[in-house]
């Protein structure tokens, strides 16, 4: 009896509630406008009830606002005694220890944060039947967002009175917070950018991916995007858990006179100095690499310059004064830069391997080559999420992966070459503008359970029996192209060009359509693929999985209708589509040719620019409406998709409907007819 009198005093337990009851309040009227009164409010009268998978989707997560700001607000209440000499003094001569102390402030804290929780997750149950109610959810939805809700708020509180208790200024505390929040991700991202701009192949797109969730504070205002699953708030608890315990820990070590300083223990000032001294050099070497990437004095004067301001910076909130400057000071700099700059030079430098790195052929079990391994990783988030609808990813469920042992050797046969040549590295980057490039993500599955991901800007150049090998495999068109997709029922195929389209519904014909369209895509050669003629038509495809649940599905639009597509073109002309879906003479508004201006005309910031490619045209006279429907017609079959190229011409495409596109025509395809209308 008398240890849980002083572990739960009631006097001060009644005292705290009284003085803080205000947290509870608005935490309380803020959650049951976020989401009981969105049910009434928030959805479509309209339709029918719409079904949610969780009740964060309700009020598009407005109930976030709330988690994200109260519990923070709660731990600053609770805890600013610590940051204030008077009230420290008052509260530590009190009859009671310390740990008894911060017992009492850590369940006044939940007790004002779990009752609005609890009460507004029982009155989502209790409308959960109601008339008027636009959302359609179950018992378990609300005591899911019930324990999601508890489990941040606790995260949240218990995280603000850790640093309270590391703190010593309130201001500084909530800033430290917020911080804290969102530095996994931000690190995270110049960490990412640091290594893709000094190891060559470094995988930055896989690297990125997720990365803004590794943050408390952008999960939470992107959970509709990406709920919670009970592991990660199973990682919340652990971390409520650890708080809890370095909190008792550091606590009962902390001075009363520490109060009003920055930071309460004078062994977290290097780590405080040299954690706001990295961040700073990353983000200012990174910068400054970004704006010059082939100048590496410029590199070297922005980690210099991070350094400097990271450095005085830290030390100026650790003393509370500019006045920072003393004999040591210089000293103690060079030792941090030298610590740090280490850091930052050894995973770039050669020493790790990373860039010759090629996996020996018995380790690895499976391949991944192409370039749309960043939406297969992120195919389990939806394309876009509201409170009306989810758009799921296409490539969702779809294993890009081959265990091929010929593609296998086809791809550490083009990832050799690529390590030895290293093109691109250290070239100007508008080098590549007028050259074909692929941009290709290798990654291999190894039989020990690792992956190793890399990313190359290929040029078609010196690697074009390396990239056939590859390209005509089977393998790789169907990751690529996507053809596990079409093996789905689908419900509809439509097919468009700029300013027409059909849509097939037909089963018959939607079976026929796309035997047809993967036969085509599986016989393309590497000379077809490489063919950048301007598609016919684009090919977008439904399932029938979007037609039932129409807040669930997805259009793809990754499909060509080619030339190159003999049976398809066929097929669509017999059934009498292709007159239906080509673009015509009589869609146009105006069809405007200009010869593409030499190399050097333009500034090299515009020089693949084909506006300006025109307006230059135009001045210099190089430029011709062309009116003639025959003519135009030449044009529209000959059209290829816009690239610089000496001798072609640039071709400006306006319909009647408002849009407009470029081209680019080639001169050895034109017809004498065409040629003479041409400057």
């Amino acid at each position: 009896m008398t240890s849980r009198r002083f572990f739960f005093n009631r006097g001060m337990i009644r005292q705290n509630i009284w003085q803080h009851s205000w947290i509870a309040v608005i935490y309380l009227l803020g959650l049951l406008f976020a989401l009981p009164l969105q049910m009434f409010l928030g959805g479509n009268p309209d339709i029918p009830p719409r079904q949610v998978e969780d009740l964060f989707q309700v009020g598009d997560a407005l109930a976030i606002l709330f988690i994200l700001t109260l519990p923070v607000a709660a731990g600053l209440a609770l805890f600013r005694y610590l940051q204030h000499k008077g009230a420290a003094d008052m509260m530590h001569s009190l009859p009671l220890r310390r740990k008894h102390l911060l017992t009492v402030q850590l369940f006044n804290g939940c007790i004002l944060l779990l009752v609005p929780v609890w009460l507004t997750a029982l009155v989502a149950g209790l409308v959960r039947n109601l008339g008027g109610n636009m959302f359609l959810y179950s018992a378990a939805d609300v005591w899911a967002w019930g324990a999601t809700a508890s489990i941040l708020s606790l995260f949240l509180f218990t995280l603000t009175a850790f640093v309270g208790i590391c703190i010593g200024l309130t201001v500084l505390q909530g800033i430290v917070v917020y911080i804290l929040l969102i530095l996994p991700a931000v690190l995270s991202q110049i960490i990412t950018s640091h290594l893709s701009m000094y190891l060559y192949g470094f995988s930055y797109q896989n690297s990125r991916s997720n990365i803004d969730y590794w943050s408390p504070f952008l999960h939470m205002i992107n959970v509709n995007a990406k709920p919670y699953t009970w592991g990660e708030l199973g990682i919340y608890a652990a971390l409520i858990v650890l708080f809890i315990l370095l909190s008792y820990l550091l606590y009962r070590k902390r001075q009363v006179e520490t109060a009003g300083q920055a930071l309460a223990f004078t062994y977290f000032n290097p780590l405080f100095k040299g954690g706001v001294m990295l961040c700073a050099m990353l983000l200012s070497g990174t910068y400054f690499a970004q704006m010059r990437p082939l100048s590496i004095g410029w590199a070297i004067a922005g980690f210099a310059l991070g350094a400097i301001i990271g450095y005085a910076g830290a030390e100026m909130v650790i003393r509370k004064t500019w006045q920072i400057l003393n004999r040591k000071l210089p000293l103690r700099f060079a030792g941090y830069a030298v610590v740090l700059g280490l850091l930052l030079y050894l995973p770039v430098s050669p020493i790790t391997g990373f860039e010759a790195r090629v996996p020996a052929v018995d380790k690895v079990a499976e391949v991944y080559a192409g370039s749309r391994y960043a939406a297969y990783k992120d195919s389990q988030l939806p394309v876009a999420s509201s409170a009306d609808y989810t758009i799921r990813s296409p490539y969702k469920g779809v294993d890009p992966f081959s265990g091929d042992p010929a593609y296998i050797a086809s791809v550490r046969k083009l990832h050799e070459v690529l390590v030895q040549a290293r093109p691109g590295e250290n070239e100007d980057p508008y080098k590549y503008h007028s050259t074909r490039i692929f941009n290709y993500t290798l990654v291999y599955k190894l039989r020990n359970g690792l992956e190793i991901a890399r990313q190359y800007s290929v040029p078609l150049a010196g690697f074009e029996p390396e990239l056939k090998a590859v390209m005509e495999s089977p393998e790789y068109k169907r990751a690529e192209y996507l053809l596990p997709l079409l093996d789905k029922p689908l419900a509809s195929i439509q097919v468009g060009s700029d300013v027409r389209s059909v849509s097939i519904t037909d089963p018959a014909e939607i079976t026929a359509f796309k035997e047809l369209l993967k036969k085509e895509i599986l016989n393309m050669s590497f000379k077809d693929q490489l063919d950048d003629s301007t598609p016919l038509a684009l090919i977008q495809v439904g399932t029938q999985e979007s037609i039932k649940n129409p807040y669930s599905g997805y259009l793809y639009d990754g499909y060509d209708w080619r030339a190159s597509y003999h049976e398809l073109g066929a097929w669509l002309e017999q059934k009498g589509y292709a007159e239906r879906i080509k673009t015509k003479p009589d869609d146009l508004l105006t069809v405007e040719v200009a010869k593409q201006s030499e190399q050097n005309a333009l500034p090299k910031g515009l020089k693949y620019d084909p506006m300006a490619q025109l307006e230059l045209a135009r001045k210099e006279g190089r430029s011709v409406i062309v009116k003639d429907k025959a003519r135009i017609e030449e044009i529209l079959n000959i059209r290829r998709n816009y690239s610089v190229k000496t001798g072609s011409y640039t071709v400006i495409v306006k319909s009647k409907q408002g849009g407009y596109n470029f081209y680019r025509l080639d001169a050895s395809e034109m017809t004498p007819e065409l040629k003479g209308l041409l400057p």
